[in-house]
């Protein structure tokens, strides 16, 4: 008699059902509800960072450029006078620069004649006002004087409120007043 064989294969095969598991869908769901919600927080707060970085770099060089303005302000000799007032209109707004122009040269006699000498020094500065292409900076500026009126030299404080104007990047000397 003929024999058959046949095999059986003793490994179980289990099927997968076709749905999810209940409750599944929800979870998933929820998971990536909660990815887009956590990325765009991510996002939001580097945007913020990223503006009060900016913020501050701007504060930041509004300060600097204001103390040496300031500086180049009180500083002058009587035997270089020209070169102060270069180091002054070189770093100002053209309107700026023609103001200053005109009073340096009404105190041109002054200072030569009396052989003035003035070496600033800021001791404080502080932003008063800042926008993306404006600030104003107040400035504590020290000058260490001498003339013929004073050989010895005395100190003279001035505080000054140093405006500037933002053009291509650079802040630009815009006014200079006296307080």
């Amino acid at each position: 008699m003929p024999t058959t064989e046949s095999t059986v294969d003793d490994t179980a095969t289990t099927a997968l059902p076709d749905s999810p598991l209940p409750g599944s869908r929800p979870r998933r769901q929820l998971l990536l509800a909660l990815i887009v919600l956590l990325t765009a927080a991510a996002g939001f707060c580097g945007f913020r960072w990223w503006q009060a970085e900016q913020a501050e770099d701007l504060r930041a060089g509004a300060l600097e450029r204001a103390r040496e303005y300031a500086i180049a302000l009180g500083t002058y000799d009587y035997r270089q006078f020209d070169d102060a007032l270069a180091a002054v209109t070189d770093v100002s707004t053209p309107e700026f620069a023609d103001k200053y122009r005109a009073v340096a040269g009404d105190l041109r006699g002054l200072v030569e004649n009396g052989q003035g000498v003035s070496v600033a020094t800021v001791s404080h500065a502080a932003v008063e006002t800042l926008e993306a292409d404006r600030a104003t900076v107040l400035v504590f500026l020290d000058q260490d004087v001498q003339n013929v009126a004073v050989p010895d030299g005395r100190v003279d404080a001035t505080r000054f409120l140093i405006t500037l104007h933002r053009v291509d990047d650079r802040w630009l000397l815009q006014g200079a007043d006296a307080k």
